[in-house]
């Protein structure tokens, strides 16, 4: 018997790799990105700075700008607490 793959998607079978990703296109999610993206574009006049409010790599900056990755809570947070226009944006209020 050959030993796991470990670069192999952390060693999951197929139907639990798909179970774990099978909300990976969900409306909400994506519609989350679009509001995040546009929080990050409505308050910051480049990456560098978003990548500097938030202490995150400029990739990460970029990433949330294109809208490809979601933040991790802290961040959210913080969102919460230093932007003004959190609410508008992301509650729509």
């Amino acid at each position: 018997m050959s030993h796991a793959n470990a670069f192999d998607g952390r060693g999951r079978s197929a139907a639990s790799a798909r179970r774990a990703h099978v909300h990976a296109h969900h409306p909400d999610r994506r519609d989350f990105l679009r509001r995040w993206s546009l929080l990050m574009i409505a308050s910051f006049r480049c990456r560098e700075a978003c990548a500097v409010h938030f202490g995150v790599t400029f990739q990460t900056a970029c990433n949330w700008f294109d809208g490809f990755n979601a933040p991790y809570g802290q961040h959210v947070d913080y969102a919460v607490e230093t932007l003004p226009r959190y609410a508008e944006i992301m509650r729509g209020k």
